[in-house]
Order: structure tokens, then C-alpha cells, then sequence
């Protein structure tokens, strides 16, 4: 399986702007990119950059339920609906688009697939640039440095560096606070994982991953708060923290 399972967590600042840098990583080397948000509004200055980047599907989280601790039992209800949707048509994008580039590996170079490419929006909460169009998806439980010295692994695994490993990155930015909240199965998320098609590469963020979660992941990397201007108090600013 060429595509791997990466985990930012922790308490400290850089998790979604890990996730976003693999991200761009990713679509400047030609591989198609799914990105879906949870738990957040569009105010992030990513939002608009990344709708125009080649080769990379944004899905809005365009509703808002306010802090879970204000929530009331019927509004629960309407998050774990709404954010269970979300993650199964980002899910079914991400699986989609891995097929389908493996599909086209042999009419293109690289890892793009297909040939209809252009600019569209579409009515689900995404906006897509250079991925074509898709439909929205079904459940998934229905279907789914240069210079620097390196170390070198041992014998028994080698380390390989094939053309294009991946077909597809699917990034679920703050899946985990969508987890932990209640409005995401973690059960859903693990089956999904263990049934992720091979080339497909998936990045996971958010505070608290459960054990099965890491157990799970390849990648993982806590991002811990060693300091903070929040502690002079020094509010969110535009531009770094969104």
C-alpha cells in the first residue's frame, strides 16, 4: 500500500498549517487533493488561496452550531447529521479521485487523471478547481533535504522511491474535535481507513486521536505548546492564525 495514514495532533499552533503545506506539496507535483474542514467557517485566508490552486477539491463547512457545550440535544443531532454527511461525501471524493487518476495513469503523465479540466462550483458545500466533476458521494458504509545527511534504513526495508506513489491526498482538517464531539463515528472513520483504496494518502487533524486512531497512522506528530502570545494576551491574528 503506497499511500500512508498521517496524524497532526497536540496542543500547540501548526496542525492545520501542516496538513494545508502537505497539501500544496501534494497538488505542485500533480496529485489531485480533497480537502475537507470541520467545525470551522470559511474566515481562514486559506479558504480563498486554496479554491484556486490546480488540482485541489475544497469542501466548505458551511454550517455553524456554536461551542458543543451550548448546544442543545436537538442541536446535537443536527451537527452529528451535518458532519457525518461531510465526511462521507469528502471520504467518497478522496476514494473517487485516487480511482479515477489510477484509471487515467496510463492517458496521462504523472499522477493527473482525466482529461476534462477547468474551474467549476457545485451545491454540496465544495468548490472544485481542475478535478472534473463528481457526484456526491455515497456512505461509506456502504461502499469504502538536499545537503543533509539521511538515515538509511535497514535491509530488511529498503527504501523506495517509485515515480508517483500516490494517486489522491484527502486531508480531514479537525476531524478529531468532530470525533471527540460526537458528530463523527470514530467507528466509521476507522472502518473507512481500514477499507482506504491503496494509493490513496490521508491526513487526519485535531486534538485528543483516540488509540485506535494512532494505531492506525504512520505519520504522527504532536504539535506541543511550548509558548504562546495567548499567554500575554495576545488574541488570534489575521494573517497567522487564520
Amino acid at each position: 500500500m503506497n499511500g500512508l495514514v498521517h496524524i497532526y495532533c497536540g496542543d500547540g499552533k501548526g496542525k492545520t498549517t501542516a496538513a494545508l503545506g502537505l497539501a500544496l506539496r501534494a497538488a505542485g507535483n500533480g496529485i489531485p487533493v480533497v480537502i475537507a474542514r470541520f467545525l470551522k467557517n470559511d474566515g481562514s485566508g486559506e479558504v480563498g488561496i486554496l479554491e484556486n490552486v490546480p488540482g485541489v477539491y475544497l469542501f466548505h463547512c458551511e454550517r455553524q452550531f456554536g461551542f458543543t457545550w451550548t448546544m442543545s440535544e436537538e442541536q446535537k443531532a443536527e451537527a452529528e447529521e451535518y458532519f457525518t454527511g461531510l465526511f462521507e461525501r469528502a471520504w467518497e471524493m478522496g476514494c473517487k479521485t485516487a480511482r479515477e487518476s489510477v484509471e487515467g495513469a496510463g492517458k496521462a503523465d504523472g499522477c493527473m487523471a482525466g482529461e476534462n479540466w477547468g474551474s467549476d462550483s457545485v451545491s454540496d458545500g465544495s468548490s472544485r478547481r481542475d478535478i472534473g466533476v463528481w457526484g456526491a458521494g455515497a456512505s461509506v458504509s456502504g461502499s469504502l533535504v538536499s545537503g543533509s545527511p539521511v538515515s538509511v534504513p535497514p535491509a530488511s526495508a529498503p527504501l523506495t522511491s517509485p515515480p508517483c506513489e500516490i494517486r489522491a491526498l484527502l486531508v480531514l482538517d479537525e476531524i478529531m474535535a468532530a470525533v471527540n464531539s460526537g458528530f463523527v463515528a470514530n467507528e466509521s472513520l476507522l472502518a473507512a481507513l481500514d477499507h482506504r483504496p491503496d494509493d490513496l494518502e490521508v491526513v487526519l487533524t485535531g486534538r485528543g486521536p483516540s488509540k485506535e486512531l494512532l494505531s492506525r497512522a504512520d505519520y504522527v506528530t504532536e504539535m506541543r505548546a511550548v509558548k504562546h502570545p495567548y499567554e500575554k494576551g495576545v488574541g488570534a491574528r489575521k494573517g497567522v492564525e487564520y
